[in-house]
């Protein structure tokens, strides 16, 4: 069991029994995932991908089902990504032809050794007796003799038993890879040697090896498998073509691959340069998307995952909400500024009733009113409802800061009585969190991307306008514009490559979400950037909802990504003549 009920664990490290218990269905909204075909799972970190695939394992789909190993609905064997060292820069010394093939190479022994390494380890922890497997000399039979049409020339000292040794397999299939990995290694220095070990590709070596596993017999006849891929952003471009190229071949009626990413996909064109498309090769599900524009959906499942935690660790049978309170007293402040909005409703209202008018205007005019008062850091980011907005769609950014609220009641000695966070703890580790946020979690995007002390790389310039666009959205949350709960952007113009390069690069580390929104012209739609709500502390927005948008041209905010100061000068100066009366999307900035 946890000591904190929200600490976050790597799914992969996580046992099939406390996986089972901790996981929240979501299949009902992402229903692609579990059925046969082809998958794209996108979503930044955090947001439960690989919790999905962690739960779709046979060990804890035999829990769930409380069946046996050959009665599964489907079977998968797992193979993440970001903790190998498949990315070598060596391999492009190589002839085009070359590159592919040997990275071809690299993939399949690395799958092959992780599924074998996966189905040991089922076998061991499930107690699966692997003596009463079937057709064993017929399946070792057929692995030999992919290895020999691999060109394997170490046969001779390779034997299998009467039994199934996954473990002997998996070495076998590292042993391959690192007969490559070592004859990279020598063409550092000579790139003329000739490669003579063995070479397996998808189509015949690891596509037949899954389909011969079906002989032994513990997987249904019907069963469908699955390959699930993990963190597919890692690969290199060539890698990335080469797994397109495998879900091109449409083997989706023997076995299904399922591919997340971080939504930083390098390319969808396979090796010979065609595009897969979507629906015909393959389904896509984007997380943050799905939730992004249901909040009802994400805010129940967030309910059910922090009172199944609760009940499970703390053996507490009470509500979300009344484990992560309200700050009361700024409640019933707001509850009163409500109440002004109604009763003036019928000579000032706005909206199209005063209930419209009470969600758009109280808490922005409670905002508004603490930052005349020179108390603007005293507004309080705290209980459930604000908690869940600030996590903008992503399960990770609501378990981190509430495990760090539930560390700092258990560092004040009352481990063993916590029937709530109070709102000041609640609203201080928030704050805390929403600036890591933009600081020692944004060092990280300065070391993995082309940060460069001479000129204004992508990340520098992702970095001013995160913070230009905050500073923006305050400025219209405490004026006198009509809508003034702002957190998207859409473009009159059309970006250039540069600025897209920007937003993708915010949108793959979670700082923006991306979706659609109808033009002003009428005639289509535009590119809308949401700013995660996350940083709704950082820059003292209200988390509640960010319902309004505003449209302004792709050149403006190109210059916010290069000179944030000029566009800030200009921005304020703009948003002090909205009004009532002003168009409620279009910002009219002139640089």
């Amino acid at each position: 069991m946890l000591n904190n009920p929200f600490a976050v664990q790597t799914p992969e490290d996580i046992s099939a029994e406390n996986a089972h218990d901790l996981f929240v269905d979501v299949f009902s909204d992402f229903h692609q995932v579990p059925k046969p075909g082809h998958t794209f799972l996108h979503g930044p970190r955090g947001s439960g991908k690989s919790m999905m695939f962690r739960y779709m394992l046979p060990d804890c789909q035999l829990i769930d089902l409380k069946s046996k190993i050959n009665e599964l609905n489907y079977f998968s064997l797992y193979v993440p990504i970001k903790k190998t060292d498949l990315n070598i820069i060596d391999l492009q010394k190589l002839e085009n032809h070359a590159e592919y093939v040997l990275n071809e190479h690299l993939l399949v022994t690395y799958f092959a050794a992780n599924i074998f390494e996966d189905l040991s380890k089922l076998v061991d922890l499930n107690n699966i007796d692997s003596s009463n497997f079937k057709n064993v000399d017929k399946f070792n039979s057929k692995f030999k003799q992919l290895l020999t049409f691999s060109g394997d020339k170490d046969l001779e000292n390779f034997t299998l038993g009467e039994k199934i040794d996954f473990a002997i397999l998996k070495d076998k299939m590292n042993s391959l890879h690192r007969s490559a990995r070592n004859y990279i290694n020598r063409i550092s220095f000579n790139t003329i040697l000739p490669y003579e070990d063995a070479l397996c590709s998808y189509l015949d070596f690891l596509f037949p090896l899954i389909q011969n596993l079906r002989d032994l017999g513990f997987i249904g006849e019907t069963c469908p498998i699955y390959l699930l891929i993990d963190d597919a952003d890692n690969l290199s471009l060539t890698q990335t073509k080469i797994l397109n190229t495998w879900v091109s071949f449409r083997t989706t009626a023997h076995v299904s691959i399922k591919i997340s990413t971080q939504l930083n996909y390098k390319t969808y064109r396979t090796v010979n340069g065609s595009r897969i498309d979507s629906p015909h090769d393959y389904s896509e599900v984007n997380i943050a998307t799905i939730y992004t524009s249901s909040k009802d959906k994400f805010y129940k499942r967030i309910v059910d995952i922090v009172e199944k935690r609760l009940k499970l660790y703390l053996d507490l049978d009470i509500s979300a909400k009344e484990f992560f309170p309200s700050n009361n007293e700024q409640e019933k402040r707001i509850n009163i500024i409500s109440e002004e909005i109604r009763s003036n409703y019928s000579d000032k209202g706005k909206g199209a009733s005063a209930a419209d008018d009470v969600k758009r205007y109280a808490r922005p005019d409670y905002i508004k009113y603490l930052k005349m008062k020179k108390s603007g850091s005293t507004y309080s980011y705290s209980g459930f409802l604000q908690l869940v907005s600030i996590s903008s769609g992503i399960i990770r950014y609501f378990l981190e800061p509430a495990s760090k609220m539930y560390g700092e009641m258990m560092s004040l000695g009352t481990a063993n009585d916590i029937k709530e966070i109070p709102h000041t703890v609640q609203h201080e580790k928030i704050i805390e969190y929403s600036s890591e946020f933009l600081t020692t979690e944004f060092d990280k995007v300065f070391k993995n991307e082309d940060h460069t002390p001479e000129t204004l790389s992508t990340s520098d310039k992702l970095y001013n306008l995160i913070n230009a666009l905050g500073e923006m959205f305050h400025e219209i949350l405490v004026s006198n514009a009509s809508e003034r709960r702002v957190f998207s952007i859409a473009f009159t113009s059309r970006p250039s490559t540069s600025l897209l390069k920007v937003l993708d690069l915010g949108v793959s580390y979670g700082y923006f979400h991306e979706s659609t929104i109808g033009n002003k012209k009428g005639s289509g739609r535009s590119k809308l950037y949401i700013l995660s709500r996350l940083l709704g502390p950082y820059f003292k927005l209200d988390t509640t909802s960010f319902a309004g948008y505003k449209f302004i041209k792709a050149e403006v905010i190109e210059i916010a990504t290069i000179k944030p100061k000029e566009f800030g000068k200009h921005m304020k100066k703009e948003i002090s003549k909205l009004g009532e009366n002003e168009d409620d999307h279009q910002l009219k900035i002139d640089l």
